[in-house]
């Protein structure tokens, strides 16, 4: 982990680099399965996370379980969501949960969901149920969620902010059912220049029941893009996960 604990690494994630932060992500996928075009990892069912429109939509939060509510004792009250608008600038919302009953957004040019966790608990201290956030009108189309037992959301995909770009560094993956896997880190650019829509490889790692450590990269990802990791199973029930990071710099 030397990489990231260097001396410019280090002024950077405590705040002492002007125009410069740590950009991180981390997820999971507990059953994976054969499809084709590979399953991105994360705790949903659908095996490509849905991107929403570039003018940015309205959204909706509910929980699976009614005590995940602003008045409940034991699950979670309060979810703040990281975000970025239709011009691609971040942004951040606070949402009071209302349980199995929906809670619309405040906002409506949501862009990009890019982090969502929960801000205030009950005595649990995390989700009674599985908390998604979804585009209003379209409940199937699930963006980001806290699954059940958590109180933060394991979903390793960002998009870069606009006037920004990030330097991918380093990226790790796991598989834990003896199901091997081929891994690949992935984002709508190449070169630099962004490619809407066109998720292209940055790094692969083949795995099966072992982790691959930290994969040190260096990789110039422009605004706009997406990052994620995906993976691509020969038979089903593998068991993955995977991370990432790099530094993002204001251009």
């Amino acid at each position: 982990m030397a990489s990231r604990t260097n001396d410019s690494n280090l002024e950077i994630a405590k705040g002492n680099v002007q125009g410069h932060s740590i950009m991180n992500a981390m997820g999971e996928r507990p059953s994976m399965g054969t499809t084709a075009t590979g399953e991105d990892i994360w705790r949903g069912t659908a095996t490509t996370i849905p991107t929403p429109a570039d003018e940015g939509e309205q959204m909706t939060f509910v929980s699976s379980d009614d005590a995940d509510n602003g008045a409940t004792v034991t699950g979670v009250l309060t979810v703040k969501m990281h975000y970025l608008d239709a011009d691609g600038l971040e942004q951040e919302e606070t949402i009071t949960m209302n349980g199995d009953t929906e809670v619309d957004t405040v906002a409506t040019n949501i862009r990009f969901v890019q982090d969502i966790y929960a801000l205030t608990v009950g005595s649990n201290g995390v989700a009674e149920g599985n908390i998604i956030v979804y585009k209003k009108g379209s409940a199937v189309t699930i963006y980001n969620m806290i699954a059940l037992g958590g109180n933060k959301s394991l979903v390793p995909v960002r998009m870069i902010p606009a006037n920004k770009k990030l330097i991918l560094k380093g990226w790790s993956c796991e598989e834990a059912q003896s199901k091997r896997v081929n891994f690949r880190i992935r984002s709508t650019d190449m070169n630099g220049v962004l490619i809407d829509g066109v998720f292209c490889f940055k790094d692969v790692a083949y795995l099966k029941n072992m982790a691959s450590g930290e994969k040190r990269l260096s990789v110039d990802v422009p605004a706009l893009s997406i990052v994620k990791v995906s993976g691509w199973c020969g038979v089903s029930g593998a068991e993955a996960s995977a991370s990432w990071w790099g530094v993002l710099i204001d251009v």
